[in-house]
């Protein structure tokens, strides 16, 4: 037996020995213990797994073990006779054959080169893109067109064929600041602005990084852009390339057209702005290669057997994907995703078991989704949330586990996105019955909402919330969980070193499991729907 076939086979066995240990627990009725969280997180977190990226073996392996859990405590299989919503996934990488991709911007007697993956990255999804595309160079600022708020960075221009230069996030995002202040909407996440250069004709866009209005360091979009990338195939591609340039490499570029990037940045903060046209071309050299891989969501189902039980459904769900493998790293190569994404999962599983055991308290149906390929832009999650089991106008609310808090207690909690939705106040009830204390939603200019799986379901008209710790620890270090969050974000967040640590205090994510519990009871109680808010870009139409 091969070492891989041997390791394939450990990881296997070790997986029934954690899956009978739940199956047991649920059984006698016993509550959500740290063992079983911790059972979880060790598996899906294993160097067997590799990283679990889309289109590997490991990911298999997370799938099939999700596939298990549900099956041994009892789900119904969501899918008709399956507990399998497989899909394909279209990979887009760097073709290995072919030179590395170029950026070039002529202009005045002027040619500046980027470095590749020090000053700019690049990609397309589009198979028919030629293996050069050119185009004028348009400064187009936010690239937010919001008429609900009068708002409009695009003042009729013609863009289609260019290439848009647009700063990352959105005008005024911070404290005061226009739209919601320091919170940011949908308008400055950057996937809404490739959405917007579609929807414009444009040729390609460049975005300009920031380290605080994209919410993460420059690394992070060199690691993930120089790899392969998926997207899912049944949405229209028509952007012949999409990437960004670093800050300072966009103010060279502007200075070669003789503009001051601040400048233009502060009248981009300005209603009255309008697309600049450079006086450059832009031209992106670049050859892809593209493969089909299945992309599996697994879903099982517990049935609500209260004797008011009603055609309703909750769905709760957390990525299991991640990174995978980096060969180019020295010593460790494997992102395991401890935190991100294997302590959601725990939870969100640990909740499929107690259900499973407890249907007679349930009003509403609960479906425990593990979706994939998160990390590729929430494309799972995509899919899942247009492709339901069961009808959207049924679903009455999305909670969503991401990066579960595993250092401990708190006395305070916050649900991210609650505030576009009825569900604020649900969770807001639902966190004094287990003892926390409610507070807003923080970091709120990071965009979180619109960087996990939750989105997808809000798209789909379902309020759907991420819950999240809060920041005052319980005992005498009230800091204590804050700093290891951050320091988490700092130096684990989609780095190889997100693993399990020795220091971990796995009660923090059973407090995330105790609230959950409570707000499927709480919306159980409740006779309508939750709606969006008003002022919420989601809202249902009556």
């Amino acid at each position: 037996m091969n070492a891989r076939r041997k390791g394939l086979t450990i990881a296997a066995g070790a997986a029934l020995i954690v899956l009978g240990a739940c199956r047991d627990s649920a059984k006698k009725a016993e509550p959500v213990t740290v063992e079983e969280i911790a059972a979880h997180i060790r598996y899906l977190s294993d160097d067997l797994l590799e990283g679990r990226a889309v289109g590997t073996p490991g990911i298999e392996m997370a799938a099939r073990y999700h596939e298990d859990y549900f099956r041994a405590m009892g789900l119904e299989p969501a899918f008709g006779t399956g507990y399998r919503q497989a899909f394909p996934l279209r990979g887009s990488r760097p073709d290995p054959q072919a030179p590395p991709a170029s950026l070039e911007v002529r202009g005045s007697g002027l040619a500046l080169a980027p470095a590749l993956g020090e000053e700019f990255v690049v990609r397309t999804e589009r198979e028919d893109a030629p293996a050069e595309a050119s185009g004028e160079l348009v400064y187009c600022g936010y690239l937010v067109q919001a008429p609900e708020r009068e708002w409009d960075d695009v003042k009729g221009a013609d863009l289609a064929g260019k290439v848009l230069l647009v700063e990352v996030n959105e005008p005024g995002n911070r404290p005061g600041g226009l739209f919601d202040g320091e919170d940011m909407t949908y308008y400055g996440r950057w996937s809404y602005k490739f959405e917007k250069a579609e929807e414009l004709g444009a040729a390609g866009i460049l975005i300009v990084h920031d380290t605080k209005g994209a919410a993460y360091g420059w690394d992070v979009l060199r690691a993930s852009w120089g790899n392969e990338s998926f997207f899912l195939p049944d949405r229209a591609r028509r952007l012949l390339f999409e990437g960004w340039v670093r800050g300072d490499t966009a103010d060279r570029l502007l200075a070669a057209a003789k503009l001051d990037r601040r400048a233009l940045r502060e009248k981009a903060e300005t209603a009255g702005f309008a697309p600049v046209a450079l006086g450059l071309a832009a031209t992106v050299r670049q050859k892809r290669a593209f493969r089909t891989v299945e992309g599996v969501n697994v879903a099982g189902v517990v049935r609500a057997a209260h004797p008011r039980a009603r055609e309703r459904a909750i769905v709760l769900s957390a990525h299991y994907d991640h990174f995978g493998r980096d060969a180019s790293l020295e010593g460790d190569r494997i992102y395991n995703g401890a935190v991100d994404n294997c302590a959601a999962s725990a939870a969100m599983l640990a909740l499929a078991g107690h259900f499973a055991g407890r249907p007679d308290r349930l009003k509403d149906d609960l479906c425990f989704v593990a979706v994939t390929a998160e990390e590729q832009l929430l494309l799972g999650s995509d899919h899942f949330a247009r492709n339901m089991p069961f009808s959207p106008d049924r679903v009455a609310a999305n909670i969503n586990f991401e990066m579960t808090n595993v250092w401990g207690e708190t006395e305070d909690a916050f649900a991210i996105g609650a505030r576009h939705s009825d569900l604020d106040g649900i969770c807001r009830e639902a966190a004094g019955r287990v003892g926390l204390r409610y507070i807003p939603e923080r970091n709120g200019e990071l965009g979180f909402f619109f960087r996990s799986d939750q989105l997808s379901f809000a798209k789909a008209g379902v309020p759907g919330v991420w819950l999240h710790q809060g920041i005052v620890s319980k005992g005498p270090d009230k800091g204590f969980v804050q700093r290891k969050f951050e320091d988490y974000k700092l130096t684990k967040y989609h780095k190889v070193g997100d693993e399990i640590q020795p220091d971990w205090d796995l009660r923090g994510t059973l407090q995330i499991v105790a609230w959950a519990r409570e707000i499927v009871a709480l919306i159980g109680e409740r006779d309508e729907l939750p709606r969006f808010a008003p002022a919420s870009s989601f809202r249902r139409e009556d």
